[in-house]
């Protein structure tokens, strides 16, 4: 018994694989003759040529005054007295706060009346000089003295504009710090001062841009706070050196601001044109991928019907539908566009009627 069931499970196991052969014999033929009867899919093409592309960077900046300082005494006086709020509006020149100059004006005085009188003399010896009656080394002496009390008044009245603080450029002061009274010391700061009539703008955009950044390109920038208003300005400077870090290069930028809607420290969407490009650029359902490997259907009209090969691409910018081709394609030659569905290279295809796009 047990020997007639061993032949017949070993009878049973050739006849499934003879039947699963002659299905897989079957499905070959089948499949192989549906190739030969396959029709040539229909395609559209469109000639690679060369497009002005425009492109623009966006950005993260951070609104920089145009010019900034903490506005500080030079010498050890104290506050006579303060003329600004905190706030304020001022001009290049206006005074903000007067020290005690009671003892320069002394020692001014003191210094103009020996000053004087060292002129006096110098000019009493010229004349002698000239009569030869008084010696060259007198002379020179006196000169000397002369000049000494000239410096001493110049030093003496250069403490006393440094006793008069003003402010350094047109701008908008900060949050008061002196009070009448108060003594200062070099290095005290008064208030602040910012020059807001233009702001620069601080950013950073990926170091593969470094070889198009220039001074001078256009920037826009928005501000949430301001609802969406666009401040155009241009590029002011590019940091020659690429963060190690971030990849990254720094930019700075300059814009207008005489509203004085933007305040230093905001944060601005930043825009920036690039000079126009000449560009191969193609619309992105032409193009199919492997991976990460890019590649495009060339029609091949050589010979005595149309077939496609397939091009391997290298892509750059993505805008609106398109993508730009960097390598991969020459001018001239026609890529499909449309029906690229189990398409296959080598395969032999039909041009649709009116289907070469522009």
């Amino acid at each position: 018994m047990l020997i007639k069931k061993l032949i017949k499970n070993k009878y049973s196991v050739l006849i499934l694989i003879v039947l699963a052969i002659t299905i897989m014999y079957r499905n070959s033929t089948s499949d192989h003759g549906a190739k030969k009867k396959r029709l040539p899919p229909v395609v559209s093409v469109m000639t690679v040529s060369k497009v002005s592309a425009e492109t623009v960077l966006k950005a993260i900046g951070t609104a920089v005054s145009n010019e900034s300082v903490d506005i500080m005494s030079n010498v050890t006086q104290s506050v006579v007295s303060v003329h600004f709020s905190d706030c304020e509006q001022v001009k290049k020149g206006q005074l903000l706060v007067q020290l005690n100059i009671d003892k320069k004006i002394a020692e001014k005085k003191q210094a103009e009346i020996n000053l004087t009188e060292q002129e006096r003399e110098f000019k009493r010896l010229e004349v002698l000089k000239e009569k030869k009656v008084v010696s060259v080394k007198d002379y020179d002496i006196q000169k000397t003295k002369m000049l000494d009390a000239q410096a001493k008044l110049d030093a003496i009245n250069a403490d006393i504009k440094e006793s008069s603080i003003s402010a350094p450029f047109d701008g908008i002061l900060g949050i008061r710090k002196v009070s009448v009274g108060a003594l200062l010391t070099p290095g005290s700061v008064v208030t602040t001062i910012d020059d807001v009539d233009k702001l620069k703008i601080d950013f950073t955009l990926p170091e593969k841009y470094s070889l198009l950044l220039e001074p001078n390109l256009k920037i826009i920038a928005k501000s949430d706070a301001t609802e969406g208003k666009k401040f155009e300005g241009n590029i002011l400077a590019v940091v020659p050196r690429v963060s190690a870090i971030s990849r990254s290069i720094s930019v700075r930028g300059i814009i207008d601001n005489k509203e004085h809607l933007l305040k230093p420290g905001m944060m601005l969407k930043i825009s920036v044109k690039l000079k126009d490009r000449e560009v191969i650029r193609i619309p992105e359902k032409a193009l199919a991928s492997i991976g990460e490997k890019h590649y495009v259907f060339v029609l091949d009209e050589s010979g005595s019907s149309p077939t496609v090969k397939r091009e391997y691409v290298e892509i750059g910018e993505r805008e609106s539908g398109y993508i730009e081709v960097k390598k991969g394609l020459r001018i001239g030659e026609k890529i499909i566009t449309e029906g690229l569905v189990n398409l296959y290279d080598g395969d032999s295809v039909k041009i649709s009627e009116g289907g070469e796009q522009k």
